[in-house]
């Protein structure tokens, strides 16, 4: 029987959200240590104008290396806007995750 609360279960997108300055590293990290998810190594890709792109995949050396240098990179300079979907497979879970982006203020007083 289905969990309607399990991420992968549910098929129902998933809202993570992150200011436009966190970068992939962060995002990861909290798919990881996140009790909702608890990847062990996230895989992630959006679109972006209509074309796929891997952020990241850890599980296979050549994709990693190639996207190793986008942990590093903003949320915003990786070409992601509030609204944008992640998906995201890890071996946790049997099939991919869609995540809608929110992207939160930067100018928050505080």
């Amino acid at each position: 029987e289905k969990n309607p609360n399990c991420p992968a279960c549910s098929n129902k997108p998933q809202k993570i959200e992150f200011p436009p300055s966190a970068k992939l590293q962060d995002v990861i990290e909290h798919l990881k240590t996140n009790p909702a998810y608890q990847m062990k190594a996230p895989g992630v890709t959006t679109s972006i104008d209509g074309k796929n792109k891997t952020l990241y995949i850890q599980t296979v050396a050549s994709i990693e290396e190639r996207t190793r240098p986008n942990l590093k990179l903003s949320l915003a300079e990786l070409g992601l806007v509030d609204g944008s979907e992640l998906m995201v497979a890890d071996s946790t879970s049997p099939s991919s995750i869609l995540f809608h982006l929110k992207l939160s203020p930067t100018n928050q007083a505080g």
